[in-house]
């Protein structure tokens, strides 16, 4: 009798525990938007196809999208962390340190197999990427060259980012803050604040270029885009200047900007900063949504150019 009860207390103690680790397996998982239950259900097959779709969509045919898989150095950074990320969930560290090393070598980026990244990462560029050990990064985010994403003081104060972020190069997000989804950080912008869903920042420390949440700004968009059909040329080219004006806060005269001004370089000269204003502004102005992989350098040489591709946009 005496074993039976000692048995059954065992039992008690650990049903219990288990239990208690359920419970705080579960609060984990609520707290972080990209935590590790990304991978419950998902095999690293899944991931590795979604981060290849993600990244060859724009492209027609296989011959192009072999030759992305192929050849594309953002590509195999995120590759090589998958593997990485796999050796580690099924404890097997030695092999996980050594994958994330000879990602190093091979790509210049250095992505911890203990970071928890969600499917459809983009990578361009990844010389001199760093993800640390305990961030955490949603889906469908895009990372550029020079990113830093990791602590500001130390012990592991590393951030957790929401889904459908995108990082311009050499941009930095720094300490244990959260920023939400569908947020867009200018090139060298230091971030060390939380941020909501939407925004768009720039600078260092980053300050707020655009709030694509804002109910009044999404109304504007709306009343703007019922006034003026979308499928207008004329229509697509005069809000188009207002954009740029208004965006790049140009001293320079709307009724002196047309179709053939250049907008690089000896035209107005936007810089790179401008130019994120400006791509902020249509996406606000005309309700889409631009990937960097969409949007090529041709596509800003002038303001026809950037009407066209707009307009393709619009109609596709």
């Amino acid at each position: 009798m005496r074993r039976l009860g000692i048995k059954a207390l065992h039992l008690k103690e650990s049903t219990s525990k288990h239990h208690l680790a359920q419970h705080m397996l579960s609060k984990v998982r609520a707290l972080t938007p990209g935590g590790s239950e990304q991978w419950a259900g998902n095999t690293v097959f899944d991931y590795v196809r979604a981060d290849i779709r993600a990244l060859t969509h724009s492209k027609t045919g296989i011959l192009a999208k072999l030759v992305v898989v192929l050849f594309h150095a953002g590509l195999h950074a995120v590759l090589l962390y998958r593997a990485a990320r796999w050796f580690h969930l099924h404890y097997l560290p030695p092999l996980a340190v050594l994958t994330s090393y000879f990602g190093s070598v091979l790509t210049g980026s250095q992505i911890s197999a203990r970071a928890d990244i969600g499917k459809g990462l983009v990578i361009y560029h990844p010389h001199g990427i760093a993800v640390g050990e305990t961030a955490v990064i949603g889906e469908y985010c895009t990372l550029t060259h020079g990113n830093l994403i990791g602590q500001l003081h130390g012990g592991d104060d590393r951030p957790v980012i929401g889904n459908y972020f995108v990082a311009g190069t050499g941009a930095k997000i720094l300490g244990r803050i959260r920023i939400g989804d569908r947020v867009r950080v200018g090139p060298n912008a230091v971030v060390t604040r939380s941020l909501p869903d939407g925004l768009t920042v720039a600078g260092n420390p980053a300050r707020i270029i655009r709030d694509r949440g804002s109910p009044d700004r999404e109304s504007t968009a709306r009343i703007a885009a019922q006034v003026d059909s979308p499928n207008s040329n004329a229509a697509v080219m005069r809000r188009l200047v207002r954009v740029i004006t208004s965006s790049a806060k140009l001293a320079t005269a709307r009724k002196t900007i047309g179709k053939d001004t250049v907008l690089l370089g000896q035209g107005i000269g936007l810089d790179s900063i401008e130019i994120l204003h400006v791509i902020s502004g249509v996406e606000e102005e005309f309700g889409l949504t631009i990937d960097e992989s969409d949007l090529k350098t041709w596509h800003l040489q002038t303001v026809k150019s950037l009407a066209t591709f707009i307009g393709e946009r619009l109609s596709g």
